[in-house]
């Protein structure tokens, strides 16, 4: 991110790039929103706006990845318990098939969303 923006500038692409609406930033950081909609207009603003959503998409992406893994760690661990009933196991195992039916690999999945989004300059800019 360009050290070129005030700090006022840099809150600002951050919280753009955390989803926050317009008019909740310039009240955040004390400036009319016509500011926030000009400094959206200069390329250093831009550029900075599209590495911080960048950096927050892969945060994200990663995040998902991380819950993922616990998440099969612990069906893994319950399915492997010899004390919880086979009945339990099956309906376990049953659910987790279904929810998983048609999901392909969540890696891939991940880093195409992650691409598509990046593509799209209307998102990387913040102006959705």
């Amino acid at each position: 991110m360009s050290i070129k923006l005030n700090e006022n500038q840099l809150i600002a692409v951050h919280l753009i790039a955390s989803g926050v609406k317009a008019s909740n930033i310039s009240k955040q950081i004390g400036i009319r929103e016509e500011t926030l909609s000009r400094w959206r207009q200069e390329d250093i603003f831009k550029e900075a706006l599209e590495d911080t959503t960048e950096i927050i998409l892969k945060e994200i992406v990663e995040t998902h990845k991380n819950i993922l893994i616990k998440c099969q760690s612990i069906i893994v661990d319950t399915l492997n318990d010899e004390n919880l009933d086979i009945l339990k196991k099956a309906n376990i195992a049953l659910r987790y098939l279904s929810l998983m039916r048609g999901k392909g690999d969540i890696s891939q999945k991940s880093s195409e969303t992650l691409k598509e989004h990046l593509d799209d300059k209307e998102f990387k800019f913040g102006i959705i």
